[in-house]
């Protein structure tokens, strides 16, 4: 269920508004007014209804009210709220649009400056609805491109094969004259034998043979150096063919190879943000409960799997080496242990949790942890006495150590963190086991650098929700405030921009919950809702769409449970 609509913010129009005409709950501008019967106190619809849940007096003058009491205002006062000037509620996006109330609404839903979250797989950038067709199919570097070599590379193949084809007219007039010269040579033999045959004839006979031996000689080194230039010109033709070719084909290599390394670096940040193939969500554990369950994003189907070996709540959990490994929490007592199933090809019911050699470095629940190369990086949690502010680093393999790599600015339980490369991204929590010390701070801290450094904090304190990274975003589902209030928001944070604005709210209020991403969509299950209610729902929400959709519940209610992706 989402929070109600209060009235408008009175900062929002372009002229002073009435005192008369602010709602006697919220003090905003009135939105669709209803009176007290009685005395004409004026109050926004969903103010009004809200108060009454809990309540059957009006608020000012504490007559019987109820829902269907409430009266319409006189219509001059719905005329004076319909011509009041108000701003886009995208005035801070860039909308410079001042119009009348009443068509507020209509505006708003075509506004070219709606935040719109770009929908290629491992983008996740935010928008003004009117940029997003040109980042998606021209600017964002996750679209799917297109190669502008390829008619190049045909025009150049070609263009070869017509230099060949004039290769082989020359050669074939080059052996029509080797032809023809040697047709000659043959005929000059043939006359100097017959002049020999005659050399008892007169002397101007003799002064002829001579002559004609002398032009046989001359056209034999003409044809010959002629032959000899034209050989020349096909030699240099197949030389400039092959430096042509060899250039070609480098070009071609160069074209391939940037292509395999764009393919690469898309196909990593890809695998940092994206589920790829993985379409199954183990669920396990939570408060008061061992059962583990999986859930078919493909065939929308629950199914059991085998049960922890203790009841097990506030741990973390991660996927190392084909196991799905649970790290910590509370089983009666807060434990430091470790416990794993492996999944390889994938988890049923006959296969069975067995203990992990690895520990984490004290007793701790609530904390966060995500998994680096081969070590667990671990922030904060709770013992049951101190609140922690360590960043610590456990080895996955032989020996197992651990060790504090920093500390956080100050110490946190109930919090989140997400990896960006080489960099941790912790938000929200709380600085003491209690809601009521919820914060909004963001740290980075860069693991190579072994450094923290303070982000621009989120829109409002928070603790106890979940996240998932989309691309260079974290988005925070859910969680408490620090009033007790379980939220049903949506937050996106950059984390290079440092910006950050809300997604459309989840179909129901949830704090303790988890969540994971698979393709287009975050998936949100279980936690506690409103009155304490524990909960089996479970809803996702399409970036394509934009928005909410409940799933097939679990089989059993949970909360400070873990899910993970495999």
């Amino acid at each position: 269920m989402a929070s109600y609509i209060q009235g408008y913010d009175e900062e929002r129009f372009a002229v002073k508004v009435n005192r008369n005409f602010l709602c006697l709950i919220c003090f905003n501008v009135l939105k669709d007014p209803v009176l007290c019967p009685r005395n004409q106190h004026c109050f926004c619809r969903a103010c009004i209804t809200k108060h009454l849940e809990n309540s059957r007096k009006c608020p000012t003058c504490a007559d019987e009210l109820t829902v269907e009491t409430l009266a319409k205002p006189q219509r001059m006062i719905k005329d004076y709220l319909d011509e009041l000037n108000i701003h886009c509620v995208y005035n801070n996006r860039g909308c410079e649009e001042i119009v009348q109330l009443q068509h507020l609404d209509n505006h708003e839903a075509t506004c070219g400056f709606t935040p719109a979250v770009c929908t290629n797989p491992g983008c996740g950038a935010i928008l003004n609805q009117r940029d997003l067709i040109n980042h998606e199919s021209e600017l964002c570097e996750f679209r799917k491109l297109k190669c502008h070599s390829c008619g190049e590379m045909t025009k150049t193949l070609a263009d070869i094969e017509k230099r060949m084809a004039r290769i082989e007219t020359n050669l074939a007039t080059v052996e029509t004259n080797v032809a023809t010269n040697m047709a000659k040579m043959a005929t000059a033999v043939a006359m100097e034998t017959r002049m020999n045959d005659m050399q008892t004839n007169v002397a101007n006979v003799e002064t002829q043979i001579a002559n004609v031996e002398k032009n046989i000689e001359m056209n034999m080194e003409r044809n010959s150096a002629d032959m000899e230039g034209k050989l020349e010109a096909v030699n240099n033709e197949v030389r400039g063919l092959k430096t042509a070719l060899i250039q070609g084909f480098d070009e071609m290599k160069d074209v391939l190879v940037k292509m395999e390394d764009k393919i690469e670096e898309n196909a990593r940040k890809v695998r940092n943000a994206a589920s790829g193939d993985k379409e199954n969500i183990i669920v396990a554990g939570g408060n008061g409960t061992d059962s583990v369950e999986m859930f078919n994003w493909r065939q929308r189907t629950w199914s059991p799997l085998q049960s922890l070996p203790k009841k097990r709540y506030a741990a973390t959990s991660f996927v190392y080496n084909n196991h799905v490994t649970i790290a910590g929490g509370c089983c009666s007592d807060f434990v430091d242990d470790m416990i794993r199933m492996n999944i390889n090809p994938k988890p049923d019911l006959s296969t069975h949790w067995s203990d992990c050699p690895v520990k984490l470095p004290g007793k701790l629940v609530s904390h966060s942890s995500v998994l680096y190369n081969d070590q667990l990086i671990v922030t904060g949690g709770y013992n049951g006495k101190v609140v922690f502010d360590c960043i610590h680093e456990v080895q996955l393999n032989p020996p197992y150590t651990a060790k504090t790599l920093s500390r956080m600015p100050e110490p946190r339980v109930y919090h989140s963190t997400q990896l960006f490369d080489d960099s941790l991204l912790i938000v929200g929590g709380s600085t003491a086991a209690s809601y009521q010390n919820s914060c909004s701070s963001v740290v980075l801290y860069d693991i190579k650098k072994n450094e923290c450094k303070q982000l621009a904090p989120l829109p409002y304190e928070v603790s106890d929700m979940a996240t998932v990274r989309w691309g260079d975003n974290i988005i925070l589902i859910g969680g408490i405030d620090k009033r007790g209030n379980r939220l049903d928001t949506v937050i996106i944070y950059n984390v290079k921009t440092e910006q950050s604005c809300m997604l459309p709210a989840m179909r129901c209020k949830r704090c303790k919950c988890t969540a994971v991403v698979i393709g287009n969509n975050i998936v949100v299950l279980g936690g506690v809702g409103e009155q304490r209610r524990n909960l089996k729902s479970v809803e996702a929400f399409n970036f394509e769409s934009y928005t909410w959709q409940e799933l097939p519940e679990m089989s059993q209610a949970r909360w400070w449970h873990t899910a993970v992706l495999v």
